[in-house]
């Protein structure tokens, strides 16, 4: 680690930082890390962490280490004199990247569109979330899609948060309340893949310290269905594959390239197999039901809002998946994504007509008739088309595999020893368990 050591240290020395944050994020998504003090961490050869903790690994062999990458260490705005870094995790005995390290497995893929194609996947998440307060997790305001001071109360605290991921660099396009009650959006610029899924990561954290930061008592929620009857909260992921003097989606006439149409084919044709890990609990399933302008129908289309795959008329080249929310592992969906258009375009597989009907307005029976499938209904669904995948085996690795599902499907049976899925509503347990997510 001595190389990486010495850039992070003279990187800290630059930010005038004495103490810094190894963070890496766990088999769930989640964020964890540790923390060191520059005299300590300059003394030390290797970081070791217990993987069997976050999800990584068996017990017998649960010992790795987290190796930080120099070219991410940034400040910690909320925290005076502290700054971060991401990590790789490693094994303890080669010193190699461990199958499961989510960043890993997302450099790897991304790795094998540069070796075949000498271009990089670009990803820009749109991120929804709602401003509740902490007590009762109200809405704070009653603005809706594009609204303003006064009625928009959580402008302020949007704005905070916009200007505090200003303060490290992460690039963001647009920022505006949504279309739920207190929702809001905050938009990224396109990064490339591992860029953009550990700005996905700070954001998160930045958005929630801001909101446990500001003198009003709220709080920041990712949770894809807080309220019943209200908006739910999805991550649309806008794609680009790109070269230095290539964009691959766009053919002629800034058509659809057939390498566009091939990456759209792969998405659709392993969506349903990826469901577990784009909508990973619960909750996301509460979202994803039909006559709400859900993304719950494997379909592409021009400016079409219920089609899985969205093409936006605006802004040529652009492929964007809609299903995904916020409660995921950005790297392993990000990674599946990529994989799963890179399996189109390999086998040239061909995509069904586009959809320029509105979907919501169809009946079943209509539906079939056209082709048109729907994605998993409930976790337990997904669960099913996750495990029985040799698409998500040769991706993740099937040991990852299997204890994601077993991780997963107990979480299923938790809930289901309670309560019913089938009713429509928003449980406590649920509350309870994704309000943080």
């Amino acid at each position: 680690m001595s190389e990486n050591k010495n850039a992070v240290i003279q990187r800290m020395e630059k930010l005038g930082v004495k103490y810094l944050l190894l963070q890496f994020t766990g088999a769930d998504g989640n964020l964890k890390g540790v923390e060191m003090s520059k005299r300590s961490f300059s003394q030390t050869e290797r970081v070791g962490v217990d993987g069997s903790s976050i999800g990584f690994l068996r017990t017998k062999q649960s010992d790795m280490i987290i190796v930080p990458d120099p070219s991410t260490v940034t400040i910690i705005p909320w925290q005076e004199n502290t700054a971060c870094v991401f990590c790789d995790l490693r094994s303890t005995d080669t010193n190699e990247r461990i199958s499961d390290d989510p960043r890993g497995i997302l450099a790897e893929v991304n790795r094998s569109l540069i070796q075949e194609f000498q271009a990089n996947y670009f990803a820009r998440p749109e991120m929804e979330f709602y401003i509740l307060t902490s007590k009762d997790l109200k809405p704070v305001d009653s603005a809706t899609y594009m609204g303003l001071p006064s009625r928009d109360r959580g402008y302020f605290l949007r704005k905070l948060i916009v200007e505090t991921l200003d303060e490290i660099n992460l690039p963001l396009k647009t920022f505006h309340s949504e279309v739920g009650k207190s929702q809001h959006e905050i938009e990224f610029q396109s990064l490339p893949a591992v860029k953009a899924a550990d700005g996905f990561q700070m954001f998160k954290q930045i958005a929630k310290m801001v909101a446990i930061n500001n003198k009003e008592d709220w709080i920041i929620t990712f949770m894809p269905k807080p309220f019943i009857d209200d908006a739910g909260s999805g991550m649309h992921i806008h794609q680009i594959v790109k070269s230095d003097n290539e964009d691959f989606f766009l053919g002629n006439s800034n058509e659809l390239s057939e390498f566009a149409l091939h990456f759209i084919a792969g998405q659709l044709r392993y969506a349903s197999e990826i469901a577990a890990v784009t909508n990973p609990i619960i909750n996301s399933y509460r979202r994803l039901i039909p006559g709400i302008e859900a993304p719950v129908y494997k379909t592409w289309g021009i400016a079409n809002r219920t089609a899985l795959i969205r093409v936006p008329s605006y802004e040529a080249g652009r492929l964007e998946y809609r299903a995904a929310d916020a409660a995921t592992n950005i790297y392993y969906t990000l990674a599946l994504l990529l994989a799963a258009g890179l399996d189109g375009v390999r086998n040239k597989l061909d995509p069904p007509e586009e959809a320029t009907f509105d979907a919501d307005s169809l009946s079943v029976s209509e539906l079939e008739k056209k082709g048109v499938h729907l994605l998993p209904r409930t976790l337990e669904d997904a669960l099913i088309e996750f495990k029985q995948s040799k698409f998500v085996t040769k991706v993740l690795g099937s040991a990852l595999q299997e204890e994601y599902y077993e991780a997963r499907l107990n979480e299923w049976k938790e809930f289901t020893r309670e309560y019913s899925f089938a009713k429509k509503e928003i449980t406590p347990w649920e509350m309870e368990r994704y309000i943080d997510c």
